[in-house]
């Protein structure tokens, strides 16, 4: 038998071998680098108050992994002079997940910046794709570290529910080649958010929570606390699972919101608003 015949295959194994593991190498600077640019191009934006990128049909390396860790730059530019106050879930229906090529909800940070309380006035100049979204949140009285795994041990660690409404920019260019992982990488669009006074979960059912959104005297939309991915706890499971599956710890007064309810609204101006049942109701103008 010919040995040169079996060393032939072999040297062409090692040598294929050899250069998949150059070329997993050589591709990771190249991976970093596009990850920091794409989040240098979101805060630029974001600060200049200009289209967000819609950058992910531009690599051919672009995954949801990928888009996270864009997200987590983001925050980290966005959050000098900030502090985290909790996170936020987005693209909770099924349809609109498909829309964007998603297979399960999107996350996001909340940070002080974003943070403002009922009465607030928002000028939407500085943000043209600003939509409303009536929101329940939820402040947790324990930091968790560890992964849940189920509703019931999420819904030990919440102290209050709350009355939100989210004020997302989802002002993006080119718009017709959006995906989820551009919304991701925005760290969801998070750019304002009205919060309310909580009050205590024990004893209260979020599902059955009744919302009305109001501009003057004209009713807008409505919805129900079950909206959100057809049960509150499970969204809150979800959302946590998540947060702390990239990384994150759930901390203590930190307050998580689980995705819109009735109709997300273009922002108009006007006086708005917002019923939430016994939780309240919030108030805010925009011009």
């Amino acid at each position: 038998m010919n040995s040169n015949r079996l060393d032939s295959p072999r040297k062409r194994f090692r040598t294929l071998g050899w250069l998949a593991l150059l070329s997993a190498l050589l591709a990771v600077p190249v991976s970093a680098d596009e990850v920091e640019d794409w989040a240098k191009s979101i805060v630029r934006a974001r600060s200049l108050h200009k289209a967000l990128p819609a950058h992910s049909h531009q690599s051919r390396m672009a995954t949801e992994g990928m888009a996270y860790d864009v997200q987590k730059l983001v925050v980290k530019e966005q959050s000098k002079g900030a502090r985290v106050i909790g996170h936020k879930a987005g693209l909770t229906s099924a349809a609109t997940q498909g829309r964007f090529g998603l297979l399960e909800p999107a996350a996001g940070v909340l940070l002080s910046t974003h943070q403002l309380n009922s009465g607030a006035y928002v000028g939407l100049r500085r943000y043209p794709g600003m939509v409303i979204e009536m929101e329940l949140g939820f402040v947790f009285k324990i930091t968790m570290r560890e992964r849940p795994e189920t509703v019931d041990e999420v819904k030990a660690a919440v102290r209050e529910i709350v009355p939100v409404v989210e004020l997302p920019d989802v002002y993006f260019e080119p718009r017709d080649k959006l995906s989820g992982l551009d919304i991701i990488a925005s760290n969801v669009a998070a750019t304002k958010v009205i919060i309310g006074r909580g009050k205590p979960a024990v004893g209260r059912d979020p599902n059955a929570i009744a919302t009305q959104l109001f501009r003057g005297t004209a009713l807008v939309t409505e919805g129900v606390g079950s909206d959100a991915m057809g049960d509150q706890w499970q969204a809150l499971l979800w959302l946590v699972q998540q947060r702390i599956d990239t990384g994150y710890e759930i901390k203590r007064n930190d307050l998580l919101i689980t995705g819109a309810l009735g109709e997300v609204i273009p922002a108009e101006a006007g006086a708005y608003k917002v019923e939430f049942g016994d939780l309240g109701t919030l108030r805010f103008s925009m011009r």
